[in-house]
């Protein structure tokens, strides 16, 4: 069976489309513009939008498994068009913000939330992933490295960055397994990690010095609000932050456990990534 691919565009989705292609999997990509796509050989290519359900039926037929990234938007369209299509298992990739201990308080975790409890009720199996920080998160400092500064509020914060392509892993195998069903699993890089060190290792993969500058909170959000996050969304990023700088980002073995293999560290990431700070 086809195992369909959302978001295919997306640094995570783009991971998980190689990792099923170099497995030897019968891939089909998504994007609400297909055109737009740019996919290995051999693998299909669709269009299709979650807000708009008359585009899901010939994005989900003859598939089996489906990799879905969506934040509330068209979920009960998706359900209804996947129950038709007969698609037995769906792994979605949510947000470890679903899984904080103020989680109901959060606009982040409610819209998280309301797709994983979406998939909870469908007929068919599906399992959540949820990952913290993203080591890609970092690439929002490149206009910023050019200038030879990383710029952010609590520089101290500790966050267990994931590399995606380890997120890409463990959606693969279970893709591919069927495993983990009915589970939600919390995804981790392999140690908390500050944005100082995190910088520190940028530094010296680039070869260049870069200094750190703090950041108020207001100075970040109002930086956030530029880059298009809605008002309410930074100040629960940033209370996270200032909280991870007591006590650092819960660290899992979930990555190990599903692949059999350690996750990937930030500086692995870095050197990955070392071009798009070019």
């Amino acid at each position: 069976m086809t195992i369909l691919v959302t978001g295919a565009r997306g640094n995570v989705g783009r991971a998980v489309l190689d990792a099923l292609v170099a497995a030897g999997q019968d891939v089909r990509a998504s994007s609400r513009d297909a055109t737009a796509l740019d996919v290995p050989d051999g693998v299909a290519k669709v269009s299709a939008d979650l807000e708009s359900p008359e585009t899901l039926d010939a994005a989900l037929d003859g598939v089996g498994s489906v990799f879905l990234y969506t934040q509330r938007q068209g979920i009960d369209g998706f359900v209804k068009a996947a129950e038709a299509a007969g698609v037995r298992h769906v792994v979605l990739l949510s947000s470890a913000a679903t899984l904080e201990p103020q989680s109901a308080q959060s606009r982040i975790a409610r819209l998280h939330r309301a797709v994983e409890e979406a998939l909870a009720a469908a007929p068919f199996a599906e399992t959540v992933l949820n990952p913290g920080a993203f080591a890609t998160n970092t690439l929002g400092w490149r206009q910023d490295i050019a200038e030879g500064v990383v710029r952010s509020a609590h520089p101290d914060s500790r966050i267990g960055a994931i590399h995606e392509r380890d997120i890409a892993d463990v959606a693969t195998r279970i893709l591919i397994d069927g495993s983990h069903v009915g589970e939600a699993l919390a995804l981790t890089g392999p140690e908390p990690i500050s944005f100082r060190e995190q910088a520190a290792i940028l530094a010296d993969v680039l070869g260049r010095p870069l200094a750190v500058e703090e950041l108020t909170p207001e100075q970040a959000a109002e930086r956030m609000v530029a880059l298009g996050f809605p008002p309410e969304v930074p100040p629960e990023i940033l209370r996270a932050w200032a909280r991870t700088t007591r006590e650092p980002s819960l660290v899992t073995n979930v990555v190990r456990d599903v692949t059999g293999a350690a996750p990937r560290t930030f500086r692995q990431w870095a050197e990955e990534h070392r071009a798009d700070f070019a």
